[in-house]
């Protein structure tokens, strides 16, 4: 899990002199930190800093137009780069492949020959939790195409 490692990335990256890619890291923890400490809270497992990460990449990178389109080219390229370090951490998403395999398993331990819209949510909750670095619409979208 990451979680575990970031204090010793943020180690080797101000001994780097990689000031910039130290703050990333720290914005990281203070996210997981945040989680952690947030009411009613859920364990931070790999698929919750997978969705923390998702998330943070996505912002930089709509911060990042915006400032291009207000003509801040400075502060687009600092966030450029977040969003670049965000996503090295970032797991390969999930295939559509991966996707129906897993449905095909879920179909199988249900017993039935196809997916039926009943199961369709209880589908998605299965599949995101073998493939946490798969994204939700996506899963959502495979899980449709597979009913109708």
């Amino acid at each position: 899990m990451i979680n575990d490692e970031l204090n010793k990335m943020i180690m080797a990256a101000m001994k780097g002199g990689e000031k910039a890619k130290a703050e990333v890291y720290r914005a990281i923890k203070s996210e997981f930190l945040k989680f952690k400490t947030a009411k009613d809270a859920k364990p931070l497992d790999e698929a919750a800093e997978i969705s923390i990460l998702r998330k943070m990449q996505k912002e930089r990178v709509d911060d990042a137009a915006l400032f291009e389109q207000n003509g801040r080219s400075d502060l687009a390229e600092s966030t450029k780069y977040e969003a670049e370090v965000l996503a090295e951490l970032l797991p390969q998403e999930a295939s559509e492949e991966d996707i129906r395999k897993q449905i095909d398993v879920f179909i199988a331990s249900t017993g039935e020959t196809t997916l039926e819209k009943k199961n369709m949510g209880a589908c998605i909750k299965f599949v995101k939790a073998q493939l946490p670095n798969a994204d939700g619409k996506k899963v959502s979208t495979v899980v449709m195409s597979v009913i109708g």
